[in-house]
């Protein structure tokens, strides 16, 4: 069977909409709802959360220790950094057969 991973980028100040991946949506921050419906997907071999948040970085350990964390080197973490170039960072660090990104 081929290795799916779900890769799943989430800076700690996200410039277009401040504190999204925080805001709470049915009692719960919008990061939860991302990461449960990737866990919930049986096609979906791994959920990897890549961020630069220590919030985040603590509660997906805490609520979901299955999914891994990368933590975003510092030079990928300003707002004018392309996400092609944080994904290409991230599919360095996982192997996969395919890369789901959200």
């Amino acid at each position: 069977m081929k290795k799916i991973v779900a890769l799943v980028p989430m800076r700690h100040d996200s410039q277009r909409v401040k504190g999204k991946n925080y805001r709470q949506l049915a009692g719960k921050p919008l990061y939860h709802h991302i990461i449960s419906t990737l866990l919930n997907c049986p096609e979906i071999s791994e959920v990897v959360v890549d961020t630069d948040s220590q919030p985040i970085m603590d509660g997906v350990k805490l609520d979901f220790p299955q999914v891994r964390i990368l933590v975003r080197p510092e030079h990928l973490r300003a707002g004018e950094i392309p996400m092609n170039g944080v994904l290409l960072h991230d599919i360095s660090q996982v192997e996969a057969d395919f890369y789901l990104q959200t």
